[in-house]
């Protein structure tokens, strides 16, 4: 992971998790409210056309796109074989304690590039799998001032990466005491400049 929003919220998340998948009413945005922005809530629609709605979305990824996401599909965001690849893993998320982590180029409407950073995590509900809260930051590219011009028009997955399960090897032995863990606590994590590298991602 490249953002401190990022690993911000997987922090929150797995300290959420304890022994039981974490659960929508157990996220108070409150605790979140730095973050808030960046982030957003979609419903993890298992059928056999899943649109993977919009339930929240923050601020700044409302300015990125131009409009207020909620209610539209997460999916009719990507092209096809984008779009097919992620229906695939958001509807693997409902069945494991796990996110993903994913590089993202974006067109904007004044022909410019920027990459950012996006991490979808589940959250369970009475009955499986309810949504996911993930968030989106810009982490490179170009930044254009004019809000028309910097506008999303297109994008595209350049990586996606499973994150370790809740309760793995990966994760044993760190405290859940605090809201937000150290990498020190975590023993999984590696800082090299601005990086964080997230050890037994696959």
């Amino acid at each position: 992971m490249k953002n401190e929003v990022s690993t911000a919220l997987y922090d929150y998340w797995l300290s959420r998790h304890r022994d039981t998948p974490v659960r929508a009413s157990g996220i108070r945005p409150a605790e979140l409210a730095p973050l808030l922005p960046s982030l957003f809530l979609i419903e993890l629609d298992t059928s056999d056309r899943p649109q993977f709605r919009f339930r929240f979305c923050g601020a700044s990824i409302a300015t990125r796109y131009g409009r207020d996401l909620t209610d539209e599909s997460f999916l009719e965001l990507w092209d096809n074989p984008d779009r097919s690849m992620l229906q695939r893993d958001l509807r693997a998320l409902a069945f494991r304690s796990t996110g993903t982590v994913a590089g993202v180029l974006a067109e904007t409407l004044g022909g410019g590039v920027i990459s950012y950073e996006m991490v979808l995590l589940p959250l369970a509900g009475e009955n499986g799998a309810a949504g996911a809260i993930g968030s989106m930051v810009r982490t490179g590219g170009h930044d254009e001032t004019n809000r028309i011009r910097a506008r999303i028009v297109a994008q595209s997955l350049r990586s996606i990466r499973f994150l370790p399960v809740a309760g793995s090897e990966a994760l044993r032995g760190y405290s859940r005491a605090a809201p937000f863990l150290s990498a020190a606590d975590l023993g999984m994590r590696r800082r090299y400049g601005h990086l964080t590298v997230v050890t037994g991602g696959k």
